[in-house]
């Protein structure tokens, strides 16, 4: 799997302006990192495997702390081979990344914050 790394124009739960959060995900943890003021979370991967669908609705339906986050990125899946695109949710607790094409989901919990 390629290491994938992503910007997501937001306000930062730290120094409150709207920047890039650079996102960078790898096989088995995931970093957010602010542009502006360098703060930065760390997820480790804690589950794996064939995830239906509403992984993804469910957070859409959860009510948050922070406003999730909810990208796409076309890429070539881990599991199936296939160009298809990734969903990616990320929320304050977890960071999810679930091919559309066969389901294979990877999801990350949150695990420390560095200021």
């Amino acid at each position: 799997m390629e290491n994938w790394k992503l910007t997501y124009k937001v306000k930062c739960f730290n120094c409150g302006k709207e920047v890039d959060q650079i996102i960078e995900i790898f096989p088995n943890q995931a970093f957010i990192t602010c542009s502006n003021c360098g703060a930065k979370r760390y997820y480790i991967i804690r589950r794996v495997g064939i995830e239906d669908e509403k992984i993804i609705n469910e957070e859409r339906e959860k009510e948050h702390k922070y406003e999730p986050w909810f990208l796409e990125k076309k890429a070539v899946c881990f599991n199936c081979k296939n160009e298809a695109i990734q969903d990616i949710v990320v929320t304050e607790s977890k960071l999810i990344v679930r091919c559309r094409h066969c389901g294979f989901t990877r999801v990350y919990l949150f695990h420390i914050l560095e200021l």
